[in-house]
């Protein structure tokens, strides 16, 4: 064999090895695509969505399912890379003007110890009356831990913008809420260091659990003074018209909150309400 034939296989050998190296590199990044997620309880598709920093339409688009679908405990989800998400959102036909704005469609909710149907009205922005009728009970019905039970949609309430100018913002499952500039800020810091280290998602239990106005209070506070509500102060005394106060939607949150939510100036302040946190004591 001639040395330049010799030199010739080695080049050959070379490009095939160079070759098979490079085509490993590329099935291992195909192999990193969407991974399997076992939906536990309290999850929602939001919440998985959050804790995997997409947004809900991209979950959605990529299982084939409605941005508003309900998960269950033991469903599994998919969960995209966010190429695969882009993928997903270019097959979607895009949202018509007209439903640009956010419609709220209820849901369902997991009761927990001490709740009553008063306190989950309060909390997810519905009357005592709908939510008694959504599920064929009496409005002094009473709630067993665990049971779920349908929560209709909020109905319309009056525009709070112009209270709200100026104020922060937290995401929540009910939409964009509200809260002191500065409490928002540390409220946002606190949930990316739960959701990025512990895999605990926080957010306020429903559309009147983080800011409210004093019309909102007051609804509240009759509802207690009539007998049908959760504990709730006069108007012009509550943190939550302060913008510094959010009511939480699970126990598991208040956990996560009583580790790490000094450091960020967040604390339970009523021993009696798991749910009720304030920022700055």
């Amino acid at each position: 064999m001639s040395p330049n034939r010799s030199r010739d296989g080695r080049r050959l050998s070379a490009a095939v090895a160079c070759a098979a190296l490079m085509g490993g590199f590329a099935t291992s990044s195909t192999a990193r695509a969407s991974a399997p997620h076992v939906v536990v309880p309290g999850e929602t598709l939001w919440s998985i969505s959050a804790a995997n920093n997409l947004t809900t339409r991209t979950v959605a688009a990529f299982n084939g399912i409605a941005e508003d679908a309900q998960v269950v405990e033991g469903q599994t989800i998919q969960v995209p890379t966010v190429d695969e998400g882009a993928v997903a959102l270019a097959g979607v036909a895009p949202v018509a003007t007209a439903a640009a704005a956010p419609v709220a469609t209820g849901g369902s909710h997991t009761v927990v110890a001490a709740e009553s149907l008063s306190s989950v009205a309060a909390a997810r922005g519905v009357s005592l009356a709908d939510l008694a009728a959504a599920n064929g009970l009496a409005s002094d019905a009473l709630l067993i831990e665990g049971t779920v039970i349908s929560v209709p949609a909020p109905t319309a309430t009056a525009a709070t913008s112009a209270s709200t100018a100026g104020m922060g913002h937290i995401p929540s499952p009910s939409g964009e809420l509200h809260l002191d500039p500065a409490a928002a800020d540390s409220w946002n810091a606190m949930r990316d260091d739960s959701l990025n280290n512990y895999g605990v998602d926080l957010y306020p239990a429903g559309p009147v659990s983080a800011y409210r106005t004093p019309e909102q209070q007051q609804e509240l506070y009759d509802l207690y003074l009539s007998g049908q509500g959760a504990p709730a102060n006069p108007p012009g005394t509550s943190t939550h018209e302060s913008g510094i106060a959010v009511d939480l939607a699970d126990p598991s949150m208040r956990d996560m909150i009583d580790q790490i939510g000094s450091a960020y100036g967040w604390m339970g302040t009523i021993p009696s309400e798991w749910w009720h946190v304030s920022h700055g004591g």
